[in-house]
């Protein structure tokens, strides 16, 4: 389902985008007046801004509401649930719903886009260790190759977190991750 507040998930991996009507329409794969449609929610919500360059609108967050890191957090979620509608994917999941409570995690890389993937990386946050039997038991039933990389949030850099914006699904703790990786930019 698509929500007027799902077309922020194009400012995801870049906040200070500008982006026009016809990114909306490649990303979301809809025509412009459904898009523009939208969008007019969005700039009367004040959650975006519409600034026209030319004979073109351009829209950009509007960093300046409060409900915007909300939007956000919904827009993760919903890329998770679409992201679960893959089996491989769900199935992991739910193995690692288990140690949640102990772990922030996310699937990065090229298996976050979930099309040609060799490997599915994912970053746990933690010190737990139960959490790595449980991957690699999965790893065995359903010979995927698992790339995990379990640390704590003192050690990861900025450049690594530029990296992982790009393309991530967050499993769990959508907001810590969003305050992590927008602290200075929300």
């Amino acid at each position: 389902m698509v929500t007027y507040y799902t077309y922020l998930e194009l400012y995801i991996d870049d906040l200070t985008r500008r982006a026009g009507l016809n990114e909306f329409e490649k990303h979301f794969k809809k025509p412009h007046q459904t898009i523009k449609s939208r969008l007019k929610h969005l700039v009367k919500d004040k959650i975006l801004n519409e600034k026209k360059k030319g004979r073109f609108l351009f829209y950009s967050l509007n960093k300046e509401n409060p409900l915007l890191f909300e939007y956000l957090s919904i827009c993760e979620k919903e890329r998770l649930f679409k992201f679960l509608k893959k089996p491989i994917f769900n199935r992991l999941y739910n193995l690692m719903a288990a140690h949640f409570k102990n772990n922030k995690t996310l699937i990065f890389g090229s298996a976050a886009t979930g099309k040609d993937f060799s490997d599915i990386d994912i970053l746990i946050l933690s010190k737990d260790k139960k959490i790595l039997k449980t991957l690699k038991d999965f790893e065995k039933t359903y010979s995927v190759k698992l790339h995990i990389l379990q640390t704590e949030q003192k050690d990861i850099t900025q450049s690594f977190i530029n990296e992982i914006k790009r393309k991530h699904i967050i499993l769990n703790n959508h907001d810590y991750f969003l305050r992590l990786f927008y602290e200075d930019e929300l």
